[in-house]
C-alpha cells in the first residue's frame, strides 16, 4: 500500500459517494498500488475542474497527495477512458456495478496486476461489444475466482478423483467440482449441466475478453449464469449484495 504522495497513478473508479457539502470520497483500483481511497475536496462546487475524475467506471490518471492517515487528495489528473458508449447501456451499467462491488469486497493484494488487467480488458470489451454483454460479465467472474485459486474442476470427480469422461453431468458448488455417478448420493447441492452448458462455461473461462461477445449463449444460459454467480459468492464467502442481486433477478425475469 502506498504511503506518500503519488504521481502518474492509473486506475478505475470503483465507487463514489458524497462527503460533506461539496466533496466526494472515491475508491480507485490502481494498476500499481491496488485500492486507494481519495477525498476529492470541492468537486461538487460549481465549475470544479476535477469532477469528471470522480465518476464511477471511469479510467483515470491522477497525481495525488497524502491527506491524513487513510486518504489521498487529487492534485491533478486526466481521463484515460470514459467508455461513453457502454456507460449508456443499462445492462452494462448493471454488470459493471456488480463487478466493482465484488472487487470492493474481495481484492487480493497479491493479485493486483492480474486483476487490474482483467478489469481493463473487460471494460474495453464492453465498450466494443454490441450484444452478448452477459458473456463478458460472467467471464470476469469465473476468471477472477480462478485467479484467486478457486477454479472449478470439470475434469475429475471432487469426491473420489475419478476422471469424468462424459460430456454432461452434475456439478457441486460445495465440492467445486463435477461429481461422478458413483458418488452422486454423497452430495446434496448437485446441479445437472448438459453438454452445451458445460461447453459454454469453458468458453467463458478460456476465451479472450475481446472475443467474448462473439459467443452465442445456449438457449438456457441463465442456468449457467446463476451457477457462476452462486459459485463465486459461495467460494469467496460473500453474502449477497444488491448489485449482484439485480443481475440475478434480471436472469430470473428472462425465464
Amino acid at each position: 500500500m502506498a504511503t506518500s504522495d503519488l504521481d502518474d497513478v492509473t486506475g478505475f473508479v470503483l465507487r463514489e459517494f458524497k462527503y460533506k457539502e461539496s466533496s466526494k470520497i472515491v475508491e480507485v483500483f490502481t494498476e500499481k498500488f491496488g485500492r486507494i481511497s481519495i477525498i476529492a475536496k470541492g468537486v461538487l462546487k460549481k465549475n470544479a475542474k476535477n469532477l469528471s475524475l470522480t465518476a464511477r467506471f471511469m479510467k483515470v490518471n491522477l497525481s495525488l497527495y497524502k491527506s491524513g492517515k487513510d486518504f489521498y487528495g487529487i492534485k491533478e489528473g486526466h481521463l484515460v477512458e470514459t467508455y461513453k458508449i457502454s456507460n449508456k447501456s443499462f445492462d452494462i451499467i448493471l454488470y459493471k456495478s456488480a463487478m466493482c462491488d465484488l472487487l470492493l469486497r474481495t481484492i487480493d493484494e497479491t493479485q493486483i496486476q492480474t486483476v487490474y488487467t482483467l478489469l481493463d480488458n473487460s471494460f474495453s470489451a464492453f465498450e466494443k461489444a454490441r450484444d452478448n454483454y452477459i458473456n463478458i460479465f460472467l467471464a470476469f467472474l469465473i476468471k477472477y475466482i480462478s485467479f484467486s485459486g478457486l477454479k472449478p474442476n470439470f475434469s475429475t470427480c471432487g469426491i473420489c478423483g475419478k476422471i469424468i469422461g462424459r460430456r454432461d453431468g452434475y456439478f457441486s458448488i460445495e465440492e467445486a467440482s463435477m461429481i461422478c455417478d458413483d458418488d452422486m448420493a454423497k452430495v446434496g447441492d448437485k446441479l445437472y449441466l448438459n453438454h452445451d452448458q458445460i461447453r459454454y462455461f469453458m468458453k467463458l473461462l478460456y476465451t479472450k475478453s475481446e472475443d467474448l461477445s462473439s459467443i452465442d449463449p445456449p438457449e438456457d444460459y441463465e442456468k449457467v449464469a446463476r451457477l457462476i454467480i452462486d459459485y463465486c459468492l459461495k467460494r469467496l464467502e460473500l453474502r449477497n449484495f444488491s448489485s449482484m442481486d439485480w443481475v440475478y433477478n434480471k436472469l430470473s425475469e428472462r425465464n
